[in-house]
């Protein structure tokens, strides 16, 4: 069992495909009043049982999806039965009264009459978002950053239900709040120049979130 940003891609064979080396995820930082998403990978014959721990306990609101035919996320309720090899999302949000802290947020499997826990501690960090993100779409975090910091126009909105992509234009839609009380040329700086393309790696996209996350 292996936890994955919700960037990362899995391939057919069950192993993160891009990137090559995936960030690794244990210790991450998390905004006040805002979602974030993860994958957990997990490999384990039918019939474990896949859980989430919290300590302290109900200190966020988890919701597990799985992800069907055409890329729609179905949610799912604990404990989630495992069918073999499988990606479950884990979306997370953040209360606003949540203190600054760190928080274990472990996925747990049961298999075999025992536990395998992924040991994850989520750093509560001091940014808050205004204001929930609204809007639907599916453009990719990237580009809607590239929106903000240089003027680029996003196709329109579509609903497309419940999707991977539309949970991370939720999320970037959060991290506009947080960038427009930063220095745009630092986050520019991040980003980097108007013309470039898309990066091959999305992770890359983490190291604006990462600056966004340290403000206070």
């Amino acid at each position: 069992m292996r936890v994955f940003s919700e960037f990362a891609r899995i391939g057919p064979d069950g192993e993160p495909a891009v990137p090559e080396n995936p960030r690794e995820i244990l210790s991450p930082a998390v905004a006040r009043n805002g979602f974030v998403t993860y994958q957990i990978l997990v490999k384990a014959p039918s019939g474990a049982q896949l859980w989430v721990g919290q300590n302290p306990e109900d200190s966020f609101q988890v919701t597990l999806y799985r992800e069907e035919a055409g890329g729609k996320l179905h949610k799912v309720v604990e404990p989630v039965e495992i069918k073999g090899a499988e990606v479950i999302w884990m979306d997370v949000f953040v209360p606003e009264k949540t203190p600054i802290s760190r928080i274990k947020l472990e996925p747990e499997l049961y298999i075999d009459k025992d536990w395998v826990i992924y040991p994850m501690e989520v750093r509560v960090e001091g940014p808050t978002i205004s204001e929930a993100a609204t809007g639907e779409g599916t453009a990719a975090p990237i580009e809607v950053m590239r929106s903000f910091l240089c003027g680029t126009k996003l196709a329109a909105g579509e609903n497309a239900g419940l999707t991977r992509a539309g949970l991370s234009f939720r999320n970037a839609q959060a991290d506009l709040k947080l960038a427009a009380s930063a220095p745009k040329t630092e986050v520019q700086r991040i980003f980097g120049a108007c013309d470039q393309p898309a990066p091959a790696n999305p992770e890359t996209y983490l190291r604006i979130r990462d600056y966004l996350l340290r403000l206070r």
